[in-house]
């Protein structure tokens, strides 16, 4: 009888421990339209990644990129596209090295107020219809504000960044 006793005790404790939320329960669903509108776009993409942020769905992965020079390199780098509920794509933000940042943002910031501050992270967004944005995360003590440039190295905005927010670029 003990020995009934511990078996369904185990069996218990195994089954609770089945249950426990492995934050998996409730996945993005995404619509095969909306798979083939991004393996369209980024064929070479590996560790694809699916999230819902609002309206948009947005893929997380793992790419190489070729810039302006067209020129794909070996070097994976971290980016995120959205795309709309219609497979519409919407933008693609790309964490990229700042040395291969164009000579116009590197110029526009070395000539802006924040060249003393030290650059944390630089990502590229392109956008549907819309002018490429250059966006430098910059730290100075505690301040650290997100800079955005356009192609021509102007500093058209800057935020605090605990408030950026890419979303307000589409």
């Amino acid at each position: 009888m003990k020995t009934m006793a511990l078996l369904f005790a185990a069996m218990l404790i195994s089954f609770g421990l089945c249950a426990c939320d492995n934050g998996d329960d409730h996945p993005t669903k995404i619509s095969t339209d909306i798979i083939k509108a991004f393996e369209q776009r980024y064929p070479q993409a590996v560790q694809v990644d699916w999230d819902r942020e609002g309206k948009y769905y947005v893929a997380e992965f793992k790419a190489p990129y070729g810039g302006a020079t067209g020129i794909i390199t070996p070097t994976l780098y971290e980016m995120e596209a959205w795309f709309d509920a219609r497979a519409n794509w919407k933008m693609t933000v790309m964490e990229i090295t700042y040395d291969i940042l164009p000579a116009e943002v590197k110029g526009g910031f070395t000539t802006s107020k924040y060249s003393e501050w030290r650059v944390e992270d630089t990502d590229i967004i392109e956008r549907n219809g819309k002018e490429t944005v250059y966006a430098l995360e910059v730290k100075h003590g505690k301040d650290e504000r997100c800079l955005y440039f356009n192609s021509r190295g102007e500093l058209t905005k800057e935020m605090r960044k605990e408030i950026n927010d890419y979303r307000d670029l589409l």
